[in-house]
Formats: structure tokens, C-alpha cells, sequence
């Protein structure tokens, strides 16, 4: 029969979560904490938090209480530069909407120009002459 130990366990297992993490809002007092050992899990409420507003500090445990910080996601910076990156983006497509209309007015503009430009010159006597000659130095009529 086996022995129940394995040869090759981890003599000293780390206690607990592997990360932890602690998100901290301008004007509270109590930061939300929150500690998993999925790394991905953790990442990912660090992201959900910073949208939400906060500073965030991820730390990967060292063993036997201590801690390293991994990351630190400040929220209301990255809040504060995707607005100013939608709002230049509104701008660009405020901007490039005004530059389509005015060079729709000009291409109208440019149109009739050329409209009349193009157009053969009208005749006085629209076309039918009445004499076939010049008489009396008149011209023809």
C-alpha cells in the first residue's frame, strides 16, 4: 500500500491568497479589499474598480504575512484621460463634419460657376436673324 504523503509536497504551502488587492475612493474612509489566488480573477476587479473610480493597489504575497506590490491603477487619472480622449475625438468629428460642409458649398459654388461659364452666349435676336445681310450699316438684327 502507498503512503498517503507525497515525496514532493511544498513543505511550506503560502497560507491563504496569492494576491490581494485594495481599492481606496477620494472621500471614503473604508477601502474594499479583496484577495484570490486566480491572478486573472484579481486583475480584473482591479481594472472593474479603477472605471469605477478608484485607486487600486495589487499585492502579490511573499509568504508569512508579507506582501509585494505587483500594480497600482490610479482611476480617476485614467478617468480623467479617456474623457479627454472622447472629447478629442468629438471635437476631430465636429471639426471634420464642418470641414465635409464647407467643402460641399464650395463644390456647389464651383458648380454654378462653371455652369455659367460653359453656357454659349445667347444670341440678341434669340437665334433667327431677320435680315441676311447688312443694310444701311445696321448690322444684322
Amino acid at each position: 500500500m502507498k503512503s498517503r504523503h507525497r515525496r514532493n509536497a511544498p513543505r511550506n504551502p503560502i497560507p491563504g491568497s496569492a494576491y490581494r488587492l485594495t481599492a481606496t475612493w477620494p472621500g471614503r474612509d473604508r477601502p474594499a479589499l479583496f484577495e484570490s489566488s486566480d491572478r486573472r480573477q484579481v486583475r480584473r476587479v482591479a481594472r472593474e474598480l479603477a472605471a469605477a473610480g478608484a485607486v487600486v493597489i495589487c499585492e502579490e504575497s511573499l509568504g508569512y504575512g508579507r506582501w509585494r506590490v505587483v500594480d497600482r491603477l490610479d482611476g480617476p487619472a485614467l478617468l480623467r484621460e479617456q474623457r479627454a480622449v472622447e472629447h478629442a475625438a468629438r471635437r476631430a468629428a465636429v471639426e471634420q463634419r464642418a470641414r465635409q460642409r464647407r467643402d460641399e458649398r464650395r463644390a456647389v459654388e464651383l458648380a454654378i460657376v462653371e455652369a455659367v461659364m460653359v453656357q454659349p452666349p445667347i444670341p440678341r435676336d434669340g437665334g433667327s436673324p431677320r435680315a441676311r445681310t447688312v443694310s444701311r450699316r445696321r448690322g444684322i438684327r
